[in-house]
């Protein structure tokens, strides 16, 4: 944590140079808030003040919810056109009602499977910005999830991966000098861990921390190109079914989650948690400095290579509000994702960068010292590192992945009964049918 107190130091906001993108047009100025009809209040040759934007998102506390208020607060110190407010509420189950309803919000930040959204029009997309703006130079899997039909409808807002977060001292007493680089290499150190009496693993029966594993072992979140069909059933299926399967039974690893897995880590009975790069100031904070903490990302499989999925919420324009408020909310998220700004918010959030300029600008020494963080940019840097899958009903695909998983390693099915049927469900759903 002290470190964590020394990169106000680094970064400060009192510091951070704002590079602004310019300010909205304010021959329309009013409120903007979703929920309530949005309007803009012209007054011909005059203005009434800057144009307020509310954004919709969902970080209530924390870090996280901090680090967000303190640079919304430097953007509106910054731009004297725009006023941006925070509705925390978790747009992405609400916003598309609020269309329905006909009062879109302005901004909202929303999670990847953004089809229905596009379906309904609701959405606004970004080329026609992007043609007079330069557009950022995304992590290539960053990018991958901005795009719906040849269309830009979504700028990151955050970005994280999977990775492991370890006790250094409880290495050092198993006699491990370094993270393991490979699965059967960490199958090793389990071993060695749970010689000590502590719980070795913590581990998240979570799709992405799944197909993160799948894919380092030769698998990939579709079969072909065409993104209508998966496989499962194959090596790479079968190869991490088992793994982790053999894990359970030797008592190596146990399935959690959040708050109880940072629990029993701080505490020290667990050596190593799974969790993402959005939770390392949570992770650290569960320390409590009693000890040392790591950071490696997921082990290379039998590809030879790691595997990661970026998951992360990101911004979205509506239609049915006027240009003036959309092309002021648009200032917002431009200047969120320049390179001052992202420094901040990953140096203080925990989420990763959303580009490699932002990652360039933090500082080494804070690098040096911030081991989770510099874990993630590499883990960015992979070409293994992939979007999360977003179409329509990858959704339901993730959720028969997470029981088909849980179901095969705690021993309730074999490994190829789960395997078989989660082929056929996750197929059927993305056929249209339902996966029952």
């Amino acid at each position: 944590m002290k470190n964590k107190m020394l990169a106000f130091g680094a970064v400060s906001l009192a510091t951070l140079v704002i590079a602004g993108c310019g300010t909205a047009n304010t021959s329309s100025s009013g409120s903007s808030t979703g929920g309530a009809k949005n309007t803009s209040n012209t007054a011909s040759g005059s203005t009434s003040g800057p144009i307020k934007i509310q954004l919709w998102e969902s970080h209530s506390s924390g870090p996280v919810a901090n680090t967000e208020q303190k640079l919304v607060k430097k953007f509106n110190a910054s731009h004297s056109k725009v006023d941006i407010s925070l509705n925390i509420t978790h747009a992405s189950a609400k916003a598309l009602a609020a269309v329905t309803a006909g009062h879109p919000p302005v901004l909202a930040e929303i999670s990847h499977y953004i089809g229905k959204y596009v379906s309904a029009k609701a959405l606004l997309p970004l080329n026609s910005f992007l043609s007079t703006n330069s557009k950022e130079t995304f992590w290539s899997g960053v990018q991958g999830n901005t795009m719906w039909n040849g269309k830009e409808y979504r700028y990151p807002a955050d970005v994280k991966v999977e990775e492991f977060y370890y006790n250094k001292s409880l290495f050092k007493k198993a006699g491990i000098k370094a993270p393991p680089a490979t699965w059967t290499a960490m199958a090793l150190d389990l071993q060695k861990l749970k010689a000590l009496g502590v719980i070795p693993l913590g581990f998240k029966d979570s799709s992405a921390h799944i197909l993160s594993a799948f894919i380092s072992n030769g698998g990939s979140t579709f079969a072909g190109t065409s993104k209508k069909k998966v496989q499962f059933d194959n090596s790479a299926g079968k190869t991490t079914f088992n793994y982790f399967r053999t894990l359970h039974q030797k008592k190596e690893m146990v399935f959690g989650h959040g708050n109880t897995m940072r629990a029993d880590f701080g505490a020290q009975k667990m050596a190593i948690v799974d969790g993402t790069s959005a939770g390392y100031q949570k992770i650290l904070a569960a320390t409590g400095g009693k000890f040392k903490m790591g950071a490696f990302a997921f082990p290379a499989g039998v590809s030879g290579h790691s595997g990661g999925i970026i998951q992360g919420l990101g911004f979205v324009l509506f239609n049915g509000v006027s240009k003036a408020d959309q092309k002021a909310a648009w200032t917002f998220v431009h200047w969120w994702n320049e390179p001052a700004q992202q420094a901040y918010w990953s140096m203080h959030s925990g989420f990763a960068p959303t580009t490699p300029a932002g990652a360039k600008a933090i500082p080494a020494s804070w690098l040096k010292s911030n081991k989770g963080e510099a874990v993630t940019i590499n883990i960015l840097k992979s070409k293994h590192t992939v979007p999360r899958a977003n179409t329509n009903a990858y959704s339901e695909v993730d959720s028969v992945l997470d029981s088909a998983f849980f179901n095969a390693v705690t021993g309730k099915t074999s490994v190829a009964a789960a395997l078989k049927k989660l082929d056929t469900q996750a197929n059927q759903y993305l056929s249209g049918k339902s996966g029952l």
